[in-house]
Parts: C-alpha cells; structure tokens; sequence
C-alpha cells in the first residue's frame, strides 16, 4: 500500500515517537550531546513525545503512514504558537528531567541549544517546523516533502512563511527544493561542536488572475 499524509492522532504519540528518535539517530547534534546510543534513543523518545503532545493542541502534526506503520512525523506549530507559554514550557518539562536522569552532563550545552535558537528565532508571524522525521528505512521515498506540503499549501494561499532549523547540513539541499532560504549559521556549543542552520521559506505568490 501506498503511504498516505494525515493528521496524527493522540493515540499514536508512541509510535510517531519511537520512529523520530529512530530518524533522529545520526543526527549530529543528538549524538554529539548524547554519545551514547542507548540514553539518546530514550531521551529522544521522550523529547518527541513532550514536543508532538504540546503541537497536537494546534491541530498541525502530520504523519505519513503505511500498512498502519508511521514511516514520517512533522510537528508544525501556527502563527502564533511559538513561543510557548510558560504553562506549555512546563508540560514539556518531561523532555528536560529524563536528560537530567540519563545524561545529566548534556543538560548545560542542551540548555545552551535551545537558548541560541530561541534567540535567533523569527518573532513575525510565520509557521514552524518543529520536527520533520522519517524513519531510515523509508527516507528517498518523497515522504518528506508530503509532510511539508501538508502545510505549504494552506501556508502559501494565505501569505505565511514557514521557519526550520535543521543541524544535518545534507538536509540544506533538500529544503532548498522546497523553497527554503538559510538565514544563520547557530554554534550553541561552540566553534567545535556540530552547528544548528535555520532556514526560511516565503510563501509562492498567487498566480495573476487570467484576463
């Protein structure tokens, strides 16, 4: 069967999160703040879970799905919706205590990662990409820009650009497809440590009416 894109529902937050901590797995930022494999795939799981939760209050996390497997996961978050409120940082609190459990030396340049991309994240009215996962075995197969069109379109008919960051520097190539433009080159960690690219996407502008 053919994958299909469609919303996520509350019951699959498990499932969407153990396969983005799967598509997660080399990520270069994960692995330099997490080495080993065993406490990143249990940190990611829950981070994920804390960040899908959070983002299916917005009605916009997308999953591409087939044979009732979720192959891809984007959490989007609408105008507006970032940031979080303080009561919506508190419930993601999750995320924060299992590092402090598992890898309580990465909680420093962890808090060091969301601070700078805080920091350099647009304050216009746009829409974020949050997360965009797919699972090893799937990726090649367009999975990824179904997730992205699920948003896109809606995106592009009412004028509003898209905002991402993104620390896989072969993902650079990929989003330009889409569209997108890097705006910064983030070092949380340093000059040695793996950077973070954000990138942003201006929305296509409606064709002329025919006369």
């Amino acid at each position: 069967m053919s994958p299909t894109v469609g919303r996520l529902e509350r019951e699959e937050i498990q499932a969407a999160s153990i396969g983005l901590a799967r598509a997660f797995d080399d990520s270069p930022l994960f692995t330099h703040l997490f080495p080993h494999s065993r406490s990143r795939a249990s940190v990611l799981r829950s981070f994920f879970a804390a960040s899908i939760r959070d983002a299916l209050a917005f009605d916009h996390v997308f999953a591409a799905r087939a044979n009732n497997e979720i192959l891809g996961v984007a959490v989007w978050l609408p105008p507006g919706a970032y940031p979080p409120t303080p009561i919506r940082q508190l419930k993601q609190l999750t995320g924060v205590l299992k590092i402090a459990l598992l890898a309580p030396r990465s909680i420093a340049p962890s808090l060091r990662y969301l601070g700078e991309t805080d920091r350099a994240h647009p304050k216009t009215h746009h829409w974020y990409l949050a997360v965009l996962g797919v699972v090893p075995e799937a990726q090649g197969q367009g999975l990824g820009g179904a997730l992205l069109a699920a948003v896109h379109d809606d995106a592009d008919v009412a004028g509003s650009p898209t905002y991402l960051e993104t620390d896989k520097e072969a993902n650079l190539a990929f989003y330009t497809r889409f569209r997108y433009e890097l705006v910064e080159t983030l070092y949380p960690d340093g000059p040695d440590a793996p950077p973070t690219w954000t990138m942003w996407r201006d929305p296509v502008p409606p064709e002329p009416a025919s006369s």
